[in-house]
């Protein structure tokens, strides 16, 4: 065994440890009355580490628990980069920024602040202990977790999707992984709600606000300012270190996408890699008008509406994915090889065009796959424009 896997199974083997200690404290019997939500009077859901996608996912399924329980009050536990998004949907009643590491005491006091809650909705795996100390002191009726070493989970949904980083899982067997947004329905489901009488479709969020082809953001059209040129937005970041391509693949795509269209490439870039996305475009482009990099943009409300307003969208596993099939854009994304990270989270839309990559690790990944896969995506926008 390499000092590298060594290295992983002691902290894989920690993580368990403080898991059952956790559990011991924390875990207790919940309800085995019936799950309704038509009866529902507060419902909390945490996405204090979401990002996002992930909110993009969320949306539906808060705006028909909404429809479904006109009378309950919901209230999401969020961080401060997606709090804007929820915020700003008006089927949510309150909004409550809440640490990624809270203290004990900081736990306590945010759990009396909400004063108990008859559903509790916390979709990650493994709860560590200051979630599950939360959950003991709200001490909610209902529970829907993907921890199934939980007690205190009685609407056991874990049970339809497979954890993302299970080893050995075949495509054959994700094939049963519910996609996030279903997995958030069949909670409606498990309390007699029909599939049928759900909307499914996305929340476009602040779909009024997002500019028409003329006065949209200067950094999504050449300065020649060319009339109906089309933009499409190149996004080669992912929220994770494994989920970024390598320089010389990004270049190859942007070449792509000069000499086979006549679109304006937007290199997407969060802050962090705005000065670099820059110093590469200009290495290789020079001043070549057509190509630039994302402008400052300040808020969630900006970054999805900036998003929203391109024609075509390339990029990897992250959230402007979902933006994308939100806004229903052309699409094209790239995905590692991990057969329930995909099933739980691929870019559910028709225009859609999902690629999984031969690796998990996108640095990794050839260029030729990558280029291959963007010279067909442009031939279905030729033919979806009757070119």
């Amino acid at each position: 065994m390499s000092l590298h896997d060594l290295k992983k199974s002691f902290l894989v083997l920690k993580d368990s440890i403080r898991h059952f200690i956790s559990r011991s404290m924390y875990d207790f019997k919940s309800s085995e009355e019936p799950f309704s939500p038509t009866g529902l009077k507060k419902a909390v859901i945490y996405r204090a580490d979401g990002k996002l996608g992930d909110a993009v996912c969320f949306l539906p399924f808060i705006r028909e628990l909404r429809r479904f329980s006109p009378d309950c009050e919901i209230t999401v536990l969020s961080n401060s980069n997606t709090a804007q998004i929820y915020e700003a949907a008006d089927f949510i009643d309150k909004v409550i920024i809440f640490p990624k590491k809270p203290k004990n005491h900081e736990t306590d006091k945010y759990a009396a602040e909400l004063h108990g809650c008859d559903l509790y909705i916390h979709l990650f795996e493994k709860l560590k202990g200051r979630h599950l100390r939360l959950i003991n002191r709200i001490h909610p009726k209902w529970i829907a977790t993907l921890d199934k070493f939980l007690k205190c989970d009685n609407l056991g949904i874990y049970e339809y999707t497979s954890s993302v980083d299970e080893r050995g899982l075949t495509w054959e067997q994700s094939e049963k992984c519910l996609h996030i947004t279903d997995l958030l329905f069949r909670i409606l489901e498990k309390g007699g709600i029909a599939p049928d009488d759900i909307d499914r479709s996305y929340f476009r969020m602040f779909a009024d606000d997002i500019p028409a082809a003329g006065p949209r953001f200067a950094f999504l059209k050449s300065p020649e300012n060319r009339p109906g040129e089309k933009t499409v937005i190149f996004n080669p970041y992912g929220a994770s270190s494994s989920r970024r391509f390598t320089d010389g693949c990004i270049i190859n795509v942007i070449k792509e996408l000069l000499e086979k269209t006549d679109m304006h490439v937007v290199l997407w870039t969060g802050p962090a890699d705005r000065e670099r996305g820059e110093r590469l475009l200009a290495d290789n482009f020079g001043n070549n008008g057509r190509v630039s990099v994302t402008g400052v943009l300040s808020s969630a409300r900006e970054i999805i509406t900036a998003m929203a307003s391109c024609d075509a969208m390339i990029g990897v596993d992250t959230g402007s994915a979902h933006v994308a099939a939100c806004f229903d854009i052309p699409e094209l994304t790239f995905y590692g090889n991990n057969p329930a990270n995909y099933s739980r989270w691929y870019a559910k839309a028709p225009k859609a065009v999902n690629v999984i990559l031969k690796t998990a690790n996108f640095a990794e990944a050839e260029s030729s796959e990558l280029t291959g896969a963007v010279r067909d995506f442009i031939g279905s926008l030729d033919e979806s424009s009757g070119h």
